[in-house]
């Protein structure tokens, strides 16, 4: 368990192993312990625990056992017990303990295209494996329909709408939340995208900035790559907001002509800026030059 929160990168805390009650009282002589995760067979003198902020227990019983709210179910995953500590440690409010002080603000990278079927998902992926390779990289699809079961696995319950929830009310820690949902993809995070379409075409302009703001301040992620559609509401608000703008497109008359009507529109509702920072991507190009050697997909 020790290893597996180890090597969680999301998880801004330092992880200590101890076999025994001497082995925590030495490291508290050193520093600060704020939470003590225990198997609940150790007994712990009161001078032992004091000080800490937050004892929890292992235990072999399951959640019904009495004092169950500082106890978690030992024969789980490491991933559920993760969860549950983080739960437990929210209910308390110190949540606090994972927001993470940064030196600067992370950066956040739109891709959008006003032309369908060009790969703009798989580009999107390939970008943020690339740039996670060195730093740590946050993929979020905002798509009605983002392929379950294709790119992403599927997730019913922890997924983005869990987010979006919080972003309604504005408040919560999503910085906290997302260490409990991110999935993997060749070194690339992602929070699990939406299941019911609603849950994207319901948030406001205004709630989808709070929650980037949130995440950018608060979280270990240096860049956060989104994934937009046409159904997010303030989609040029979102884009203006990104320090890079890629736009998947096509060479084709129809493509161009969708182009020249997105360039059109951003223009007059006063976005010229965002069209003279976009940096378009000729994807069928691209895969052409490709067909020699890979198909170019993730």
């Amino acid at each position: 368990l020790a290893d597996y929160l180890g090597r969680r990168k999301e998880l801004a805390l330092q992880v200590k192993l101890c076999d025994s009650p001497e082995q925590v009282e030495a490291i508290r002589r050193e520093t600060e312990v704020d939470i003590l995760l225990a198997d609940e067979r150790i007994e712990f003198t009161e001078g032992e625990l004091s000080g800490i902020s937050k004892v929890m227990r292992l235990s072999a019983v399951s959640a019904e056992a009495e004092d169950s709210r500082n106890r978690i179910f030992r024969y789980q995953s490491g991933e559920e017990i993760y969860t549950k500590l983080v739960e437990a440690l929210a209910e308390d409010g110190m949540g606090e303990l994972w927001n993470v002080r940064k030196k600067e603000r992370g950066k956040l990278v739109g891709v959008y295209s006003p032309v369908h079927r060009t790969g703009q998902t798989a580009f999107a992926l390939r970008k943020g494996m690339e740039l996670a390779k060195k730093q740590n990289v946050l993929y979020m699809n905002l798509e009605t329909y983002a392929g379950i079961g294709g790119y992403f696995q599927e997730e019913e319950k922890r997924n983005l709408s869990m987010l979006l929830y919080y972003a309604k009310q504005e408040a919560g820690n999503p910085g906290l939340l997302i260490t409990t949902m991110v999935k993997g993809l060749k070194g690339l995070d992602y929070i699990p995208p939406v299941v019911f379409p609603e849950d994207i075409k319901t948030v406001t302009a205004s709630e989808w900035m709070w929650l980037f703001g949130e995440i950018l301040n608060h979280s270990i992620y240096d860049v956060v790559i989104l994934d937009l559609g046409d159904c997010v509401q303030g989609l040029f608000d979102i884009l203006k907001a990104c320090d890079t703008i890629y736009m998947p497109a096509a060479d084709d008359r129809f493509a161009a002509s969708k182009i020249y009507q997105y360039e059109e529109a951003l223009c007059r509702q006063g976005y010229g800026e965002v069209w003279e920072r976009m940096i378009r991507c000729d994807i069928r190009r691209t895969a052409k030059r490709k067909d020699s050697g890979t198909d170019g997909s993730v």
